[in-house]
This record gives structure tokens, sequence and C-alpha cells, in this order.
């Protein structure tokens, strides 16, 4: 591993598709598995607390990423970023791979504990090269990208789960040797930049060098979080088309498979854009969110639903690019792995507090979780009115800002 900075290099697209495959590799132990779950919780039927346990091997790494992000954001700010991603990727492809060859389920997930942890890593310090290696942007663009091209990446993956999944329960565990590829990816063609060539970031806010800037972060890491919660409202997504009346594994696999585009239309739209604010992205996420949601809640039946899933979908898209680039573009190069882990912490708690609200609001609505939606996209909606209020109230950005 380089320990030297290297003022001479200009980032390019080796550099990108490195971090954005990178990125892709926490996602992959969880959406493969999942067509599996079923086949897991029969294999380790005679273990004490399976229900609980088995689940807990696509939970733990999302877990891991949420509590430990802080702490690798500071540890990757004070020893370089591109070393402990380099890093990283080899733990994660060593553990990730590891139930391979392991048959006790206890063994499994402390595996897969080591792997969630190098994970928080992966997200933390690949996320902040991407605004270390590029201005705004092309960050931008990048990050588009990252969406569009990981949603393609995420179907493949469930696809080759299902289908490793008949073959063994252990088999998914082998797309983890992915991380194996962008180890030596990211060994060959990335380097540590130094934060002195990063001042050329225009976006960045002013703040004492002395300290992390936590009045300008706490708004974004807020919305961050409560927005989040739209976005992982997703999860859901077969549930929603289950209750318009698709039955069986495979249908539901297709149709949700169908509503994915979305996020690569969200993220193309994201990589095309010039001279968008930040503002407007959210504004526009927000109404996504709002006519995806009312439309689905409102249908009379799956085939009805889709195209308002697809614009559901397309907000998913839009929304990586458009809050990760805000966090960014907000922080000080020196604390942009704190910054990071900060907001992947904010981020990847939503997922968590998604399915008790929507619950809860269903709830509210005679258990109908289709009612629920409709109450969801309300909200959305009077959101995304603040934010053109917003937007109006704010004064007219400087031009080339």
């Amino acid at each position: 591993m380089q320990k030297h900075s290297d003022h001479a290099r200009t980032a390019g697209a080796v550099q990108a598709l490195g971090l954005i495959l990178a990125m892709t590799l926490p996602v992959t132990p969880l959406i493969s598995l999942l067509p599996n779950l079923p086949q897991l919780l029969r294999h380790f039927a005679a273990v004490p607390h399976a229900n609980f346990l088995v689940p807990s091997i696509i939970t733990i790494p999302s877990v891991l990423i949420a509590l430990l992000s802080p702490v690798s954001g500071v540890i990757a700010d004070r020893l370089g970023r591109r070393r402990l991603l380099v890093a990283a990727s080899l733990v994660f492809a060593v553990f990730a791979t590891l139930p391979v060859l392991l048959s006790s389920l206890y063994a499994v997930l402390a595996s897969l504990f080591v792997a969630g942890a190098a994970e928080a890593f992966i997200m933390t310090c690949g996320n902040a090269l991407l605004g270390d290696y590029f201005p705004p942007q092309a960050r931008k663009r990048w990050l588009g990208v990252q969406a569009s091209l990981g949603s393609i990446l995420a179907t493949v993956i469930v696809l080759c789960g299902g289908l490793l999944g008949g073959i063994s329960w252990r088999a998914p565990f082998l797309l983890n040797l992915m991380g194996c590829v962008v180890f030596v990816w990211l060994l060959l063609f990335t380097w540590e930049p130094k934060p002195a060539a990063e001042q050329r970031d225009a976006q960045v806010i002013a703040a004492p060098a002395a300290g992390f800037q936590w009045r300008t972060m706490l708004p974004v890491y807020g919305l961050s979080l409560f927005a989040g919660l739209f976005y992982y409202f997703q999860i859901e997504l077969g549930v929603f088309f289950a209750n318009l009346g698709v039955r069986t594994p495979f249908d539901l696999s297709l149709i949700t498979t169908v509503a994915s585009i979305g996020v690569i239309v969200g993220g193309w739209y994201i990589h095309q854009q010039k001279g968008r604010s930040v503002t407007f992205n959210i504004g526009l996420i927000f109404f996504c969110y709002a006519f995806g949601y009312i439309g689905i809640g409102l249908s009379r039946g799956y085939l009805m639903a889709l195209p308002f899933s697809l614009v559901s979908q397309a907000a998913n898209g839009m929304f990586i690019p458009t809050y990760v680039g805000w966090a960014l573009g907000k922080l000080q190069p020196s604390f942009r792995g704190r910054g990071m882990g900060l907001f992947m912490t904010s981020f990847f708690s939503a997922q968590f507090l998604a399915p008790p609200v929507l619950t809860l609001v269903a709830q509210s609505q005679h258990d109908s979780v289709l009612a629920a939606l409709v109450v969801v996209g309300g909200v959305s909606a009077i959101l995304m009115v603040m934010t053109a209020l917003r937007a109006r109230a704010l004064p007219a950005p400087a031009p080339g800002s």
C-alpha cells in the first residue's frame, strides 16, 4: 500500500468505478441471502432461538455500519482513508466468504460480525474518498452512476444468490469473493490524497480548523435520518404488491425487479443534470415519494400500482447522490471521514426505524398497509411544499457555484 500522498495524479473513471464497486460490497451479503432465508431457517431449525438468530445473519452488518461508522471515520481521518478502505475490503472478502467452510450458526454469525465491522469502514472511507478525488460536479455525476449501477448489480446479485441457493445454503456466500476483486482494484489504482489538494472544492463551507462543524452538519444528519424513512419504506415493496394481488414468490420478485428500473432512472437523472441545487433535488425526491406512495396506496391492483412504484423507486435512485453529495459538499477535507461516518449512522438508523414506523401508521389505519402508504405519501407532499418554500426564501446562487 502506498504511504505517500500524490499530487500529480488525477482521478477518473477507474478510481470512481473502484469506489462504486467497493460500496456495493456491504449490500452483497444482504441481498444475496434474502431469497435463501427460508432455506437457512430450515437448515438451522434445531439451533435454539433460530428464528431470531438466522435473520441476524442479514441484519448484523447493517447494525454494525450504524454503530461503528463514526468511529471508523475518526480513525480514517487520522490514519488515511485509502489505506483503511483497502484493508477493509480484504477483511470483508475473507470473513464474508468464510461461512462457506463453517457448519455452526454461531461461527457464521461471528464471521459476519467481523465482516460487518469491515463494512462500516468501507462505506465511510469509500464515500470520503469520492469527495477527496472529485470536485463537486464530477462527484455528483459519479454518485448518480453509483445509484444506477448499484441497482443493476443488486438485481444481478439477487438472481445469482437465488441460483446458488439452489445448490446449497453455503453457495450464496461465494458472491462475497467480489471483495477480492475490489481489494486488488483499489490496491493497484488508488492512492492517498493530500488534504491540501482537496481545497479546490468550492462548495465546502468555511469552518474553524480546530474542530468539527457540528452546527453545519447536524441539519444534514437530521434530515438524512428523517428522509431515510421514506427510502427504507420500500423494503416492504413486496408486501405492498402482495396486498394488491401478487401471490407467488416468483411473481413478487419479478414485479419488484421491474419496479427497481426506477432506481436506475433516478440515478441516471442525477448523473445527467446540470445546475440544479440540492434543495431542488430534495424537493423533487419528496414529490416522487408523495406521488408514488399515494398512487400505490390508492391502486386497485398490482398492474395499476406498478407505474407509481417506478416513480417512488426513482426517488430512491436520486436519494443517495443528493444526500451524500450534500454532506460531502459541506465537510472540510480534514473531517470527511468523521463526517461521512456520522452520515452513515443517521442513514442506516432509518433502516431500523422504518418498519416499526410503517407498522404504527398501518395500525392507525385499521391495519391497512395500503392506507398507511397514503398517509406516508401525504407527509411527503407536505415536506415537498416546505422544501419549495425554503427554496424560494434562499438567495440566488452565485454564478458558477
